[in-house]
């Protein structure tokens, strides 16, 4: 090839006139093009639908069952247990939530009654925590609220427009001639056995709440 003048073309003009045309890549522009992915061109991009989870034991969406006493520290909370297990043997379990709340506000946030602690041990329950005072949302929100002594029963009466589920006192699942509470742990003479005490309020609260479970579907669901 010659140049318009008549001159040859050289190597070096060449060489030159193939650099002008195509620049040389640099070094950092070849290591931005490694590290780019190539497309993955043998799946769709698109995620495959999964199982929706199954509700779980105290999903807030569950007709609740509220358990209500004076100070919220120790029948409530017995009774709150026992009700779970029970729940958690049956074909209910996963449909039904359990609560316990006291209703004298001096109470809120005390621990749970450490006697009654160790007495449903016994039973392989657990009881931990503190007292809650019952408010109106949770008194609003209960498919069924036991009142198990005559304090949480008042209340449940002052507060009746505010309750949309069904009330019980808990005497209507004794069996028939019973007291129409579950006895009061504190309150008791220096003549009263305190084993003997604790045990009749387990013993009473488990007859309620296999009666509750027995009635589950006309009460709560």
């Amino acid at each position: 090839m010659k140049f318009l003048f008549g001159g040859k073309m050289t190597n070096t003009d060449k060489h030159n006139q193939t650099t002008k045309n195509h620049p040389p890549m640099n070094l950092d522009s070849l290591e931005s093009l490694s590290s780019v992915s190539p497309p993955n061109m043998s799946k769709p991009n698109y995620t495959l639908p999964t199982r929706a989870p199954n509700r779980t034991y105290q999903s807030s969406d569950l007709p609740t069952i509220l358990f209500l006493s004076k100070r919220g520290m120790s029948r409530s909370p017995l009774a709150q247990e026992i009700m779970r297990d029970l729940l958690q043997k049956s074909s209910y379990f996963g449909r039904i939530r359990v609560s316990s709340r006291g209703v004298n506000v001096a109470y809120n946030d005390c621990s749970v009654d450490g006697r009654m602690q160790t007495y449903a041990s016994k039973l392989g329950l657990i009881l931990h925590g503190s007292a809650k005072f019952a408010t109106i949302p949770e008194l609003a929100n209960a498919s069924l609220i036991v009142s198990m002594d005559a304090d949480s029963e008042d209340f449940t009466k002052i507060h009746k427009h505010s309750i949309r589920g069904q009330v019980r006192p808990i005497g209507i699942f004794f069996s028939p001639g019973s007291e129409p509470y579950v006895k009061d742990p504190y309150d008791r003479d220096e003549q009263t056995d305190v084993d003997v005490r604790y045990d009749s309020i387990i013993e009473s609260v488990t007859v309620a709440c296999n009666k509750i479970l027995s009635v589950v579907p006309s009460l709560v669901l």
